[in-house]
């Protein structure tokens, strides 16, 4: 019987290990990924008309799209800020979470480290889903602030990603806070016995 559990609990374990293995991978991947595409994206906001591409790229405006090229560089450059800002929010969310499967891999589910990072992970999604709520209104304001005052936008809109990624945040955030309180009482525990 005892056998038997603790071979159960060995699969359990091995298991665990294997995923957190592979995502960590993924996230690897991911962060290069994303660094590359926000450099190439940054790029393009500064230099819209270069020689490596021939479309002429636009974004969304309102209700339409406006070209790159036509917005004056000053706008485009605070444009280029919002969006770098939240490609590094983007990366600190992929890289809290190849430190949280880091740990899990090596079976380290309890250290205050680990624990740390599922809480990290948490803070980087609520900082993401907040400022990408609040940079797209800006953004669009940016955008068209050379336009006559009457025909400036501002859209303020909320999407079910956002709310998502806001609520997960949350989740990972209390799940560090409870997984921190369990381990500071595994560990009193252990002093006592």
């Amino acid at each position: 019987m005892v056998d038997a559990s603790i071979s159960e609990q060995s699969k359990r374990l091995k298991r665990i290990r294997i995923v957190a293995r592979l995502v960590k991978w993924i996230a690897t991947l991911s962060l290069f990924v994303t660094l590359t595409v926000g450099i190439g994206l940054t790029f393009v906001f500064f230099f819209p008309e270069g020689p490596a591409w021939s479309i002429e790229e636009t974004i969304w405006v309102g209700e339409g799209e406006r070209a790159l090229s036509s917005i004056p560089f000053a706008q485009r450059s605070i444009l280029a800020v919002l969006l770098v800002v939240n490609f590094v929010l983007a990366l600190g969310i992929i890289g809290a979470l190849r430190s949280v499967c880091r740990h899990f891999e090596s079976g380290d589910y309890f250290s205050p480290q680990a624990l740390e990072n599922v809480f990290s992970l948490g803070a980087w999604m609520i900082s993401f889903a907040v400022f990408d709520m609040a940079s797209d209104p800006v953004g669009i304001m940016v955008a068209t602030l050379d336009y006559p005052e009457v025909e400036r936008v501002i859209d303020v809109s909320l999407d079910g990603g956002e709310i998502f990624t806001m609520i997960l945040g949350a989740l990972m955030l209390l799940f560090g806070w409870i997984f921190r309180e369990a381990a500071l009482l595994a560990e009193e525990n252990r002093q006592i016995v």
